[in-house]
């Protein structure tokens, strides 16, 4: 799971967005950082190896400005077992080759070699590593979109063929300089929080991201798993992504799942956040959500549901009624040293 944001309108564009995503990295540890924004027209990117604090310092990612943007960070297990797998390239967003597109993808694309294998020859892949002779999934979905947008289709148009050419899990948050003040998100079933207000528009992954500037929105909300979102200046559009596919309804008990990460930290002690969540699945998130074990797994694993923000909050309410302890440890993944990581514990 990746962590994303995307902001239209006046504030100081980069170290919006760039602390939005650092709130949430610790949640999956961010293995590199990126920034995409249009400034009077023009697409301008910035992206490196490691979390945020790090390209900060690396790279002139903080003083982009503009007034649309996207930022990503990333997490993938490929990296997490091989740090071959983390590069500069790798990172998001992705440009198209016109240099007036880019695409950011939180979930995997399992069909990406195969899609890879139809648009090697006509588009050239900037993430290809020769070392491990591989791709990012993710850059797939960008010349994908830019075949679509060259062929007239509308941007609304383009995101459903995407979302029907890929097999997986996905979030895309898009940006084109062709439409300098709009964010478009293609979102099936991941995490996804919007916020509005009279002349901007947000989008985080987590709650978490709007931390800095939460009080600042008149209006924060979930939309739909399965939608097209359009954001501008003070204004969402929410249509149907693909009307083929069916949202499963789940309604989370709290308190359920609350017993269930008890239990799991009494039997395990301290825990990071993702070896936390893996003790749940299947058995603690079904019961929360009053299913069986193999309904859950059925959406979770095939259907590609991840309603993780329903457990963070569960957790952010342990930790703010004094049931569990939460601390941001330092650790080295994918190549990167002095990642922040949640970790927790029974008092």
């Amino acid at each position: 799971m990746c962590q994303l944001a995307a902001y239209i309108g006046d504030r100081p564009i980069a170290s919006l967005l760039l602390r939005a995503i650092e709130h949430q990295e610790a949640y999956v540890a961010g293995y590199a950082t990126g920034l995409g924004v249009i400034d009077d027209g023009v697409l301008k990117v910035e992206k490196d190896v490691g979390h945020v604090r790090k390209v900060i310092s690396t790279t002139g990612i903080s003083t982009l400005k503009g007034t649309t943007g996207i930022s990503h960070s990333r997490h993938t297990g490929k990296a997490r077992d091989d740090p071959r797998h983390n590069t500069k390239e790798k990172a998001h967003p992705f440009v198209d080759e016109t240099g007036t597109l880019a695409l950011m993808h939180n979930g995997t694309i399992y069909n990406y070699r195969e899609l890879w294998e139809d648009l090697r020859n006509r588009h050239e892949f900037t993430s290809y590593s020769e070392d491990v002779d591989d791709i990012t999934d993710s850059e797939v979905a960008v010349h994908i979109l830019r075949e679509a947008l060259d062929a007239g289709e509308s941007m609304e148009e383009a995101l459903s063929f995407l979302a029907k050419a890929v097999k997986g899990e996905f979030l895309f948050g898009v940006i084109s300089a062709e439409h300098p003040e709009t964010v478009w998100i293609a979102n099936w079933a991941q995490p996804c929080v919007v916020a509005l207000n009279d002349d901007e528009a947000m989008f985080v992954s987590s709650p978490i991201g709007f931390y800095d500037v939460r009080e600042e929105f008149d209006r924060v909300f979930t939309p739909p798993w399965n939608s097209i979102i359009k954001l501008t200046r003070g204004r969402v559009e929410i249509s149907t992504l693909d009307p083929s596919r069916r949202v499963p309804r789940l309604n989370q008990d709290d308190n359920v799942l609350a017993r269930s990460i008890l239990a799991a930290l009494e039997r395990h002690g301290k825990m990071e956040i993702r070896n936390l969540s893996r003790a749940l699945i299947p058995d603690g998130r079904a019961a929360a959500y009053g299913v069986s074990a193999d309904t859950f797994s059925k959406y979770y694993r095939e259907e590609h549901v991840r309603p993780n923000n329903d457990y963070f909050g569960v957790l952010d309410m342990l930790v703010r009624d004094g049931m569990i302890l939460e601390e941001i440890s330092l650790v080295e993944e994918a190549g990167v040293p002095d990642i922040p990581k949640f970790f927790y514990s029974l008092p």
